[in-house]
């Protein structure tokens, strides 16, 4: 198994983790949710599965703690964004009660529950995408259908013979972590916990990237941030949530994106984590 995952499960430290050694495929494992009052959800390829008995509150305080390397404090500003991410690139999504200080959140407390979402590098799968370089491309998918591994890996192939930037709003692309990369994404540079919109704008003036990459592609101020960068010649490589190519037609940005011109190609993923088609702009009408 994944010597950072097994790190992360002794950071859990709980029973049923020893189930997740014995039972569960490292390269299956998707995500571990953990609720007060439930028993450990374990989400994988192939379906959710329960483990152990019910967490109790005070179990879920101890296994954040924990998580935080028992320094809480320093995971401040992510918490107040409602996440943070560890060392090996494992985010975690927190669940509590919001606390405002003039319109602002300033902490999480009582968490109910965290989702430790469990990345995965896969060489090569992005090797398809490497003679569609002539514009940006759209990765689009469900959630967990392999769109930030497919960019991962697209950033560790493309950035041998091309200038990248990763723009890595919610560090999941790269996982920094005390500014090391959790992740083989080659020689591309990395603007961690930077707004997108910000971010592309940044990275264009001062990193004279051939491509950005980023995830979840989806406000106004994204499309603009790239047009402008479209100025200085450089190509985007974004995902965004949606079901298929259909349900993104449906979404109220989809055709402003579509009009932009800033991709060429559409990448559809299915929910086995695989490429199911390649659809060039211009082939479908709004």
């Amino acid at each position: 198994m994944e010597k950072n995952f097994e790190k992360l499960l002794e950071k859990i430290g709980s029973d049923f983790c020893e189930n997740i050694k014995e039972k569960f495929d490292f390269n299956e494992i998707r995500e571990i949710r953990l609720l007060s009052g439930k028993a450990a959800k374990i989400v994988t390829s192939k379906g959710n599965f329960s483990e152990g008995g019910y967490i109790t509150p005070q179990k879920i305080r101890d296994i954040f703690a924990s998580l935080c390397d028992f320094s809480v404090h320093t995971y401040k500003d992510d918490i107040c964004r409602g996440f943070i991410t560890i060392r090996g690139g494992f985010r975690i999504g927190i669940c509590g009660t919001a606390v405002y200080e003039e319109g602002k959140i300033i902490n999480i407390k009582d968490i109910s529950a965290l989702n430790i979402r469990i990345p995965h590098e896969i060489k090569n799968i992005a090797k398809e995408l490497l003679s569609l370089n002539d514009s940006g491309m759209l990765i689009i998918g469900p959630p967990c259908s392999g769109k930030t591994t497919l960019l991962r890996d697209f950033a560790r192939m493309k950035s041998k013979n091309n200038f990248v930037t990763i723009v890595d709003e919610r560090t999941e692309i790269a996982g920094i972590y005390h500014g090391e990369s959790s992740f083989d994404i080659g020689d591309s540079t990395v603007l961690n916990g930077f707004l997108k919109s910000d971010g592309i704008s940044i990275a264009a003036r001062t990193m004279a990237p051939e491509y950005i990459i980023c995830d979840e592609f989806g406000d106004e101020r994204d499309v603009s941030s790239s047009l402008y960068a479209m100025k200085s010649g450089v190509k985007i490589i974004a995902s965004m949530h949606a079901l298929d190519f259909e349900d993104f037609l449906k979404k109220p940005l989809s055709q402003r994106i579509m009009e932009s011109g800033i991709f060429g190609h559409f990448i559809i993923m299915n929910k086995n984590c695989a490429i199911e088609k390649i659809i060039k702009a211009g082939e479908y009408q709004i």
